[in-house]
This record gives structure tokens, C-alpha cells and sequence, in this order.
């Protein structure tokens, strides 16, 4: 009876050291996935940081591109505007030109039937007056009014062929005119373009990012319901494990009560199997320790001081360029430039810095106005900029077809004048 009891005590001990170590294996390996989900997540969690910064960046660059294209799109309006209005001078300059003429022809009919008179007459007229006159001063008198009469018919032909010139340079001047509103909108459409083409790549790759995140935010959800899947299990596990300590643990001192009132043999047979219990609840002890280093990790345009002197060296130096190349972002003077960029770079020669766009030239430094400006104050438009020289004209650099050269300031919408020596 004895032997009985006593391997019934070492089978019961067995089966719950095997049950033990058979559940830590199992949480253990549980635990080892588990973790490795979570460096998955972190990583994956990583990815989406970098993600959405690079997409913060594109929306930003997107951002002010659109403002950039709006700003483009409205100095185009501007310009046609200005178009408008030039060929409205063009159609009055024509008029101009064809009153001008007409009363050249109209003078010059007019003197041809005089100098016929004169000339048909011959010898007779001086005669008639000779003969008409009642006295010398008289017939010098009449000498002089027909020679005044000449001359005064020999100075309106003149003025009138003055006027009707001045009108055909008028002419060619609004035509240059216009033709280089023409470039400038052309270049602007050009720019437009290519802005909206950059857009769109962009907008593109923010759909790319977006497609990524999505995919990664779904990956995401998909490693955090593993781990709280295995967390589940694991809690699981700790439980029955600790269940299966208890039953054995109670069991082991049943057969040990069972065997203490039987003989005093048992009983110290019992006290070593209560021994063994004991080292079994250490063991328990460790694997919810086990349990709990094992535990989720998861959580979820100032201006410089100067006089008109410096104005005057500015403009000066500018003109030392005309003829020179227009190229677009190009910064140099020589080899070729934009209008900010000119701009920029005159000035620059003088120590004197400034905005390289021109929609910041036009707001930097101070306000000049209309009836104060001098040479060297900038010129602004919508979209161009200049350098005033005197006399209502600014050199600036043009177009790709007029490169750098000089033109009347008001050949096109003026928004702003502004000082920056």
C-alpha cells in the first residue's frame, strides 16, 4: 500500500512537470514570434514616418507651385489686357497717320496749283505787280508777300511731313511694342505649362505615397491583431499553466494527507512529496515571471542709404549691358538673364542686395511714386521688372528675341516703384 501511494505521488509529479515545461515551450515560442511582429510593426511603423514626411514635403512644394501658377496665370490676364490697349493705340496711331496724310496731300495740292499759277504766268505776274503798284515800298511789299507766301507754303509741307513721320514712328514704336507683349506672353503660356506639368508629377507621387501608406497602414492593423492575438494566447497559456500547478499541487497533498494517516513512513514519504510541491511552485513562480518579462510591447526688401547719385550709377551700369542675352533663371549679366535676375545682379555690383523674384522686388524695399522716381528706382509690372534710366524709359532684360535693351516704361501696366539704394 505503501509503494502504491508512493507512485501515484512520483506520477502525479511527472505529469505536472511535463505539463509545466510543455506550456513554458509553448509560450516561449509564442513570445519569440510575438516580438518579432513587434520589430516588424516598429519598422513598418518607420516606413509610414518617412512616408508622410515625404509627402508633407511634395504638398508643400505643390503648394507653392499653385501659388506660383496663379501668380503666372493672372500677369498673363494682365497682359493681354495690356495687349488689348495696344492694339487700341495702334488702331488710333493709324487714324493719326492717315489724317496726317491726307492733309500732307492736301497742302502739297495745294502749293503745286500756286507754283502752276506762278509758273504759267511767267514774266506777266512780276509785270502786273510792277505796273499794279503806286509806289516802290508798295511793289517790295508785294515782292515780299509772294516770297512769304513761298515760304510759308514750303513750311507747312515741311510740318506736315514732320507729323505724318512722327506718326509713322509712333506706329513702329507701338508695333515693337506689341510684338514684345507677344514674346512675354508666349514665355509666361510657356512657364504656365511647364508649372502645371511639375504639378502634376507631383500630384502623382503624392498618389504613389498615398497608395504606399495604405498599404503599410494596412500592414500595420495586420501585425498589431497578431500580437494581440498572441498576447491572448500567451495570457492563456499563464492561466492554464497555473491551473495545472494548482490541481497538481493539491493533488500531490492529497495523497500526502492520505499517506501521513496511514503510517509515520508515509508520511515522511509525504513531507518529500511536499517538498517536491514546493519546488513546483518555484517553478510555477518562474514561468509567470517568464510570463511578464514576455509581456506587448506595443504602444501606439530693406532699403541701404544713398542719394541720387547711386540711383544714377545703377541705371548707368545696367546700360552698360543692352544686347546682352535673356535667359531665364540665367544669373549673369554677360552670358544671360532674366528680369529678377538683372535686377539682382546690377544691384548686387553695388553692394546692394535684393529679392531675385521679381513679385518680391515689387514689394520690397520703399514706395516710390509716379512723380518721385529717379534712375535707379525699379520698376515693377506684373511678372517683369526694370531698372529705371530718366525720360520714362528702363532697361531690362526683355525677351529671348530683344535679350537685354531699352524701352519706354509705360509701354506696358506699371504696379509698383521701388527704391532700394
Amino acid at each position: 500500500m505503501r509503494w502504491k501511494r508512493t507512485g501515484c505521488l512520483l506520477l502525479a509529479a511527472v505529469v505536472w512537470v511535463t505539463g509545466i515545461q510543455t506550456s513554458a515551450t509553448s509560450i516561449k515560442s509564442i513570445q519569440n514570434q510575438k516580438s518579432q511582429n513587434e520589430k516588424e510593426l516598429k519598422n513598418i511603423q518607420s516606413q509610414i514616418s518617412g512616408l508622410e514626411g515625404k509627402k508633407s514635403a511634395l504638398n508643400s512644394e505643390v503648394n507653392s507651385l499653385n501659388d506660383e501658377l496663379v501668380e503666372t496665370m493672372l500677369n498673363i490676364q494682365v497682359l493681354e489686357n495690356d495687349l488689348e490697349v495696344k492694339e487700341q493705340q495702334i488702331a488710333e496711331a493709324q487714324i493719326a497717320y492717315e489724317e496726317a496724310k491726307a492733309t500732307e496731300e492736301r497742302q502739297y495740292e495745294a502749293m503745286k496749283l500756286r507754283i502752276q499759277y506762278l509758273y504759267e504766268s511767267g514774266n506777266t505776274g512780276y509785270m502786273e505787280m510792277l505796273l499794279t503798284s503806286d509806289s516802290v515800298a508798295d511793289l517790295m511789299n508785294k515782292v515780299d508777300y509772294a516770297g512769304e507766301l513761298q515760304e510759308y507754303d514750303n513750311r507747312l509741307l515741311d510740318e506736315y511731313k514732320a507729323a505724318k513721320q512722327a506718326v509713322i514712328d509712333l506706329q513702329n514704336r507701338l508695333a515693337d511694342e506689341k510684338e514684345e507683349l507677344l514674346e512675354m506672353e508666349a514665355q509666361l503660356e510657356e512657364q504656365k505649362a511647364n508649372l502645371e506639368s511639375v504639378i502634376a508629377r507631383k500630384r502623382s507621387q503624392i498618389a504613389d505615397f498615398d497608395s504606399q501608406l495604405s498599404a503599410a497602414r494596412a500592414k500595420v492593423n495586420e501585425y498589431q491583431q497578431k500580437i494581440k492575438e498572441q498576447n491572448a494566447q500567451i495570457k492563456r497559456l499563464q492561466e492554464e499553466a497555473a491551473r495545472a500547478a494548482a490541481a497538481a499541487a493539491r493533488a500531490a497533498k492529497n495523497s500526502q494527507n492520505n499517506g501521513s494517516g496511514s503510517s509515520g513512513s508515509t508520511g515522511s514519504s509525504g513531507s518529500s512529496g511536499g517538498s517536491s510541491d514546493s519546488s513546483g511552485s518555484s517553478g510555477n513562480s518562474s514561468s509567470s515571471g517568464g510570463s511578464s518579462s514576455g509581456g506587448s510591447s506595443f504602444s501606439g526688401g530693406s532699403s541701404s542709404g544713398g542719394g541720387s547719385g547711386l540711383g544714377g550709377s545703377i541705371a548707368s551700369y545696367g546700360q552698360q549691358f543692352i544686347g546682352c542675352p535673356y535667359v531665364y533663371g540665367g544669373n549673369s549679366l554677360t552670358n544671360g538673364t532674366d528680369c529678377s535676375g538683372f535686377v539682382n545682379l546690377v544691384h548686387a555690383h553695388f553692394g546692394i542686395s535684393v529679392p531675385r523674384q521679381s513679385g518680391s522686388l515689387a514689394v520690397g524695399g520703399r514706395a516710390v511714386s509716379d512723380a518721385d522716381k529717379q534712375p535707379g528706382d525699379v520698376v515693377c509690372y506684373y511678372g517683369h521688372v526694370g531698372i529705371y534710366i530718366g525720360n520714362g524709359m528702363i532697361v531690362h532684360a526683355s525677351t529671348e528675341r530683344y535679350g537685354i535693351r531699352v524701352s519706354s516704361m509705360y509701354s506696358r501696366s506699371v504696379c509698383a516703384i521701388r527704391r532700394y539704394w
